[in-house]
């Protein structure tokens, strides 16, 4: 049974990543503006690249919007940032997130609070219809981002603290283990599953019908396997009790 406490953090997390995404979602809107300026910048900075020529990485990209969230509530207190490149005739859509977060497990061993960063490379001849998908993006990924700086630093919560996995990403990244082992990380699978559940509510779809859509992608571009998608499935069940979630899987 799931107690009135959870439910309450529930509902103050949701409300959080849905204020935070109706910002940037209209940070984006405005930063179109730069597809007609004639030096293609928004907030000073060079956001958009005809035919994609010359766009930097977009991590090496600089932020067209800063902002220190501070959430007394939950309580949380983080940085938040967003990129965003238009990129000119290319048919991309690209979104991305990170948390850049301290592995202490005592927050007063803390040095500073975490900073959260969400990325967007869109081709403005998909403007406006993709706001819709930008939309539901930015909740999935805030929420995914906001689970892990809880898992340690300056905001960790008790029962959640996760250590640093870094060693084992690397050697996802390397190629030294499967690379089915990144949805199976301990700092992953909280994450994902949340920002996945909450997407889930927002767009009114079944949770399972979420899940499996976002996993396909990955298997549909050769990523995963079948068997592995069943694989990371069947993991993320069991850790749906722990999150407090009553969904099927």
């Amino acid at each position: 049974m799931i107690s009135m406490k959870t439910i309450i953090v529930e509902g103050r997390y949701d409300s959080l990543v849905t204020k935070l995404s109706n910002t940037l979602l209209g940070i984006v809107k405005d930063s179109y503006s730069c597809v007609d300026s004639e030096d293609g910048k928004f907030a000073g900075k060079k956001t958009f690249f005809e035919n994609g020529s010359s766009a930097p990485n977009i991590e090496e990209h600089p932020e067209i919007y800063f902002e220190e969230v501070e959430a007394p509530d939950i309580p949380l207190e983080f940085y938040l940032t967003l990129k965003v490149q238009w990129l000119g005739r290319t048919g991309v859509y690209r979104y991305g997130g990170d948390a850049f977060n301290d592995s202490a497990k005592d927050p007063t061993d803390a040095d500073t609070p975490p900073l959260i960063e969400v990325r967007f490379e869109i081709d403005p001849d998909q403007y406006p219809q993709v706001l819709s998908e930008v939309s539901m993006d930015l909740k999935d990924i805030l929420r995914h981002e906001i689970e892990h700086v809880t898992q340690s630093g300056w905001n960790v919560k008790q029962g959640k603290y996760l250590r640093s996995d870094m060693s084992r990403r690397n050697k996802i990244q390397t190629g030294e283990i499967d690379t089915m082992n990144y949805w199976l990380l301990q700092k992953e699978q909280p994450a994902m599953i949340q920002g996945l559940y909450f997407r889930a509510k927002k767009e009114r779809k079944p949770f399972t019908q979420v899940i499996n859509s976002y996993l396909d992608i990955w298997v549909n571009n050769g990523t995963l396997t079948n068997k592995e998608k069943e694989t990371i499935i069947k993991r993320w069940r069991k850790m749906l009790p722990k999150l407090g979630i009553r969904q099927e899987l």
